[in-house]
């Protein structure tokens, strides 16, 4: 009887086990399709060699962007537009990074803890959305220019 209850529990615990994974794995496909599909379409447009990081950004409209390194050894934002593909490059030389527009969300919003920075575009200027909590554990997105670094929008208290 002891020996059933310890056999079956573990096949209960491989069956979860497996089931998690199986969940986490679909969860992930869309994300890994867009990031597949953004690296072909960075490979042919700006010569991508190696990606660095790649950001899914919603805002008025959906983008993909990828860092990576090109044929000349430069890095490169390479912003892609969901719908349509239409692609803006960026040399990071000339726009603010990842943890320079965190600096500046830090500085201007003092936040309990700075949760992520995504890379996108608004109204055809490059920006920055990082996203914030705050020590009353509301959300916040504070939108930043990824050229002058300045504040465009935030959205609080989420």
């Amino acid at each position: 009887m002891k020996k059933n209850v310890i056999v079956g529990t573990i096949v209960l615990l491989f069956l979860m086990i497996v089931s998690s994974y199986t969940i986490f794995y679909r969860s992930q496909q869309p994300i890994l399709q867009a990031e597949k599909e953004a690296t072909a379409i960075a490979e042919a447009n700006a010569n991508i060699q190696k990606v660095q990081d790649f950001y899914w950004y919603n805002g008025s409209e959906t983008y993909f962007t990828l860092a990576g390194i090109d044929d000349n050894n430069e890095e490169l934002y390479v912003i892609i537009k969901k719908d349509g593909g239409e692609t803006t490059i960026l040399n990071t030389a000339e726009v603010i990074t990842e943890s320079e527009a965190k600096s500046i969300t830090q500085a201007d919003k003092n936040p309990e803890r700075i949760l992520e920075a995504r890379l996108g575009m608004e109204n055809e200027e490059p920006v920055w959305e990082v996203t914030y909590k705050n020590a009353n554990d509301t959300i916040g997105y504070y939108l930043i220019s990824a050229i002058s670094g300045k504040w465009l929008k935030d959205i609080e208290n989420i």
